[in-house]
């Protein structure tokens, strides 16, 4: 009689892929290690060997995880909204609600495995786009649209790298580019060389 192999549930692997994050927030890629990954999911190894065939697949599992619920399904959500002023502001929101050390975490381990920093390339890639496009509804300038995502990105890459912890500080520069990007009040000048 040949023993039927359970299946794992996708609540426990979701469970392990939840804890990684946190790990990753926590204590770094260099910190993201089985032992933690099982102690923050309150499970045990065998757990996760029934959840994971190895720790290759569950770094894999991870990255494209952190991906899907970081990035396109946020995206998604974006764009799901009618309004492309509302969307903006829906976009600031996601940036703001991005845990900053995690992302932290991804963008280091990206400097050490190819694999990663294709994932984050992509990542970046799409956040970008989405901005862009719904800048340039709302800008009306496809050029000044073009440039409001790439310093979006650099504000909100610039915050999840740098040492100053301060949502305040970083929702004033997504709010005060816009403003300047729109002809609203203060803010870059969009004149001059690219």
């Amino acid at each position: 009689m040949v023993k039927k192999q359970s299946v794992p549930s996708e609540h426990a692997r979701r469970r392990f892929l939840d804890a990684g994050l946190e790990v990753l927030g926590e204590h770094g890629h260099a910190g993201l290690k089985l032992a933690q990954v099982c102690r923050v999911a309150g499970t045990t190894t065998g757990s996760f060997y029934h959840a994971f065939a190895d720790w290759a697949e569950y770094k894999s599992a991870l990255i494209d995880y952190w991906r899907e619920e970081h990035s396109r399904r946020p995206i998604g959500d974006a764009i799901a909204v009618d309004d492309p002023r509302e969307r903006i502001d829906f976009l600031i929101g996601v940036g703001l609600g991005l845990d900053r050390a995690s992302e932290a975490a991804i963008r280091v381990w990206s400097t050490y495995d190819s694999g990663v920093l294709a994932h984050l390339a992509e990542v970046d890639r799409e956040r970008a786009e989405v901005i862009r496009e719904t800048s340039a509804e709302v800008i009306g300038d496809a050029d000044k649209a073009e440039k409001f995502a790439q310093v979006a990105m650099y504000l909100l890459i610039g915050y999840q790298m740098g040492t100053v912890d301060s949502l305040d500080a970083l929702r004033f520069g997504f709010e005060s580019m816009l403003a300047g990007a729109m002809g609203d009040g203060p803010g870059p000048s969009w004149t001059g060389p690219a």
